[in-house]
């Protein structure tokens, strides 16, 4: 999809508007171009031509105005459509299923919205020049043919081929152009590695160096792919520069032997080629950002097209988010993934699960045994490749995951805290500043305005504050996953001893992922424990019978 599509299809304004300053614009050159002949050749003589003069002024005052709009209504609407492109890909992934989002990957994602745009931002005062300029060619070249016959079908001629041969070339450069993007994505993707993994970096100075050994041949094979395209760029812009001067030359030393026109009218059709000659420079040195504009607009629609497929339609999430519920049945459900980084094919099992309103329900077993995909799956984000969930013996299909999703509120292991509470109108702040208390978290943070004036805490922390969070939500189901790993042993044993059983006594239903045996060993409230390993539930007892 190129720009021009793009602006056609999104802009609001008046297209037919822009066009027709535009053309303003360029007539109002050429016709500047016409009165300063015609005062030159009037001046000679010493007299000034009054008709010449006005004309002048006229066509002067009409260029700044259009050029004053033309600028400015561009900005307008290529802002416009900025903004609309940047909301409905927002939007679009907010729809999107959280396993198709991990293939499209971060990257591509954060290029649209910031790279992207940027590029097709600073295309448009180019685009604007670009269009006046093609408007006031093709004006000259009338002026021209009324000048000259032979001299027009030189420009036909010249400019025909150059133009043939840079349209012949653009594929390329639109090609080299996607590679470089898809590399600078890549360098994006080495970058997150090492922002994100930088305490594993540190602690190994041999991961520390293989990672900076990828990110130079990223970024190497990157820049080389940009000094590929940039060169070729840069060869058709010399072309296209000597293409003019050649046209310049055949006009003053091969017309005259051709044709033998007057010199007067040699002078003029000199003149009028001389005058358009910061044009066509213009419109060749708009080439590579309007091919750039381009790539964009493709990677812009390809990326559009991909959040497509994984988009639910219509309002995200229910319109009444659900209070209660009686159970929820997992049935045969088997879900299976691929690893990205080895390509390895993991699943999770047939599994057979039943929730019932008020339960606590401990998930404990080894790493990678599958516990966190199980609370995903639990939770409708990634959808059973086979089997079933019911809600109160009711099929929880398409329709009606965003209704069953509304039902929990969960804190992963990769979780996220937000600045402000987003989602939860109208917070009590006595409830707020006695959570805050609770948590041991009073003196670190506070709520002003719905946003925390404080989130740069340590681990723990920060998985107490994600907690009161989620206790905000008022969501009958909360998903702990491996929520005390990272609470020092006096807040976690307070964890078990009070904050749970203070969450049963008001009704909630809790299903947590652990690795605290002991404290599980040690717990006095009913609650069922169920042991995961290779994606299946191979063990479950009750803690309550236990003693």
């Amino acid at each position: 999809m190129s720009f021009f599509i793009l602006m056609r299809r999104e802009m609001q304004g008046s297209l037919t508007r822009l066009l027709v300053m535009s053309a303003l614009g360029g007539a109002s050159n050429a016709v500047i171009l016409a009165a300063v002949n015609s005062g030159a050749q009037t001046g000679g003589g010493g007299k000034v031509n009054l008709l010449s003069v006005a004309l002048f002024v006229v066509a002067l005052v009409l260029f700044v105005k259009s050029q004053h709009y033309i600028l400015i209504a561009a900005t307008v609407e290529i802002e416009a459509i900025i903004h609309k492109l940047r909301v409905r890909l927002m939007d679009q992934v907010r729809r999107s299923e959280l396993v198709p989002l991990d293939t499209i990957g971060r990257a591509g994602i954060v290029a649209a919205i910031t790279r992207e745009t940027a590029t097709l931002t600073q295309a448009t005062n180019m685009i604007a020049f670009a269009a006046q300029s093609v408007i006031l060619i093709v004006f000259v070249a009338i002026y021209v043919a009324y000048l000259s016959l032979l001299a027009f079908a030189m420009t036909i001629v010249i400019v025909g081929a150059a133009a043939l041969f840079l349209h012949l070339k653009s594929r390329d450069h639109i090609a080299g152009t996607r590679e470089a993007a898809e590399w600078d994505n890549r360098l994006f993707d080495r970058l997150t590695d090492l922002l994100d993994g930088f305490k594993e970096v540190r602690l190994n100075s041999a991961r520390s160096d293989a990672l900076f050994d990828d990110i130079i041949e990223v970024s190497r094979t990157a820049a080389n792919i940009k000094i590929r395209t940039q060169s070729e760029t840069f060869k058709r812009l010399v072309f296209s520069q000597s293409s003019i001067y050649i046209l310049l030359g055949a006009i003053v030393f091969v017309t005259p032997v051709l044709g033998d026109p007057q010199s007067d009218t040699l002078a003029k059709t000199t003149t009028a080629t001389l005058f358009v000659v910061g044009a066509c420079f213009g419109l060749v040195q708009s080439i590579p950002i309007l091919s750039a504009a381009n790539a964009a607009a493709d990677n812009i629609e390809r990326l559009e097209a991909r959040l497509r497929a994984t988009t639910i339609e219509g309002p995200v999430g229910p319109a009444q988010p659900l209070t209660r519920f009686e159970n929820i049945g997992v049935r045969s459900v088997v879900f299976r993934y691929v690893d990205k980084s080895s390509e390895a094919v993991f699943q999770v099992g047939p599994v057979d699960f039943t929730l019932r309103r008020g339960e606590l329900v401990f998930i404990t077993g080894g790493n990678g045994s599958g516990k966190s995909t199980f609370l995903r799956v639990l939770a409708g984000l990634y959808h059973p490749d086979s089997g079933e969930i019911t809600l109160d013996g009711v099929r929880v299909s398409d329709r009606t995951r965003d209704a069953y999703r509304s039902l929990f509120a969960a804190i992963f292991v990769d979780y996220h805290l937000f600045e402000r509470l987003y989602g939860i109108a109208d917070p009590n702040p006595t409830e707020i500043d006695q959570l805050l208390t609770q948590y041991r978290l009073a003196d670190k943070t506070r709520v002003a305005d719905g946003e925390f004036s404080a989130i740069d805490l340590s681990g723990g922390q920060r998985k107490r504050l994600a907690l009161i969070v989620s206790l905000l939500e008022k969501r009958p189901i909360l998903l702990l996953d491996e929520w005390t790993a990272e609470q020092d042993p006096e807040f976690r044993r307070k964890f078990y001893d009070e904050l749970l059983p203070a969450l049963m006594r008001d009704g909630a239903t809790v299903v947590a992922i652990t690795h605290d045996d002991r404290y599980l060993d040690e717990f006095t409230l009913p609650a069922r424990r169920l042991r995961m390993d290779e994606g299946r539930f191979v063990e479950e007892h009750s803690a309550e019978n236990d003693r």
